[in-house]
Order: C-alpha cells, then sequence, then structure tokens
C-alpha cells in the first residue's frame, strides 16, 4: 500500500497569468454555519499547479483568498503564487492541490475497494487464511488508487482484485509473488 497526503483538490485553475493562478474552491458548509471559503486553507498553505497535458507539477503557495461567495455557484476565489517557468502558459487549463493536512493513510487499488447497501469495505485474509470483510471510510482518490481514512492500519494484507467471487470466512491460498521471466536466449 502506499499512503498519501491529505490535501484540498480545487476544481481547476481559471487562469494562469505571470506566475499567479486564479483558481476557484468551494464554499465548507455545516450543519451549524456557512464558512465564506473552506477554512482549513490558509493564505501561505503549500499548492502544487498541474497543467492540462504537461507531465510536471508547478509548486507554489497560496498567496490570497476571496472574499466573496458567487452565490450561482457556492464557489470563492483563490490566487496561488508560482515560481517562474517557460512552461506556464496564460489561459491554461489545470488542476490545483492545496495542501491542508499531513496525514499518512493506505492508497489501495480501486479494484480492491467495494461497497454496497452498507457502504464501503475491503476484504483482508487473516492470519488463518480466511477472507474477512472491513469497513472503511474513503477520503478521496489519487492517481494512484483510492485513499483509506479509516478502517486500516495499513499492514493488513488486501484482497487486490476478484474480491466480489469471494465471500466472508472463505478459506484462500495465497499465491506466491511473480518472479519476472528471464529472457529467452536465442542461437543466431
Amino acid at each position: 500500500m502506499d499512503a498519501v497526503e491529505a490535501g484540498h483538490s480545487l476544481r481547476q485553475v481559471l487562469e494562469v497569468y505571470k506566475g499567479l493562478a486564479r483558481a476557484e474552491v468551494r464554499e465548507r458548509t455545516d450543519p451549524a454555519r456557512i464558512r465564506p471559503i473552506d477554512e482549513r486553507v490558509k493564505v501561505g498553505d503549500p499548492a502544487t499547479v498541474y497543467l492540462t497535458g504537461l507531465p510536471q507539477a508547478f509548486a507554489g503557495h497560496v498567496r490570497l483568498l476571496g472574499a466573496i461567495i458567487d452565490p450561482q455557484t457556492r464557489l470563492g476565489d483563490i490566487r496561488i503564487q508560482l515560481k517562474a517557468d517557460p512552461a506556464l502558459r496564460p489561459g491554461a487549463f489545470a488542476r490545483a492541490v492545496v495542501a491542508i493536512d499531513k496525514a499518512q493513510r493506505p492508497v489501495l487499488p480501486q479494484t480492491a475497494v467495494m461497497a454496497d447497501a452498507s457502504g464501503s469495505y475491503v476484504l483482508i485474509v487473516n492470519a488463518a487464511d480466511k477472507v474477512e470483510r472491513h469497513a472503511v471510510r474513503v477520503a478521496g482518490t489519487t492517481d494512484n488508487g483510492v485513499i483509506i481514512a479509516e478502517g486500516l492500519s495499513g499492514s493488513e494484507r488486501v484482497v487486490a482484485t476478484a474480491g466480489g467471487f469471494l465471500r466472508d470466512g472463505e478459506t484462500v491460498k495465497i499465491a506466491p509473488p511473480a518472479t519476472p521471466a528471464a529472457p529467452k536466449s536465442g542461437t543466431t
């Protein structure tokens, strides 16, 4: 399992201009009160911007949080100061992630996490090689898989694929790790 740091993913960066990215962040709501912008995001927080079509990420930090929420979209402006780079193109579409908290959490392949009427769960193989169902809470997704917020410590043997074919309590045999095949030597 991989580990991931918690972050706040912004929907899109609206524009990039002279090293400054303008993005929108959704308003944070809870039953007790409405907060102007997610109060976990603060000026100075590290941010990473990923431009569509470019493999590299651009590091920066939150420079400004907008004071007004659009009443139609319920989104507020945020400005991210980026380091100068010739690859930054004005008007480019992008995605930004602001680091608001650091936590080590298990990351599983999407095929390992299942859901039903009872919620999200994974299947693990215990010390007796029997399948057990473990309820989990999903925190989000990354390019590497699904981030698990609760329900796993990170040391479990998780069924990565074909969990739908197994039943709770079923005995399984763990396959040995695959070894790469040696290249065939040919004669010429």
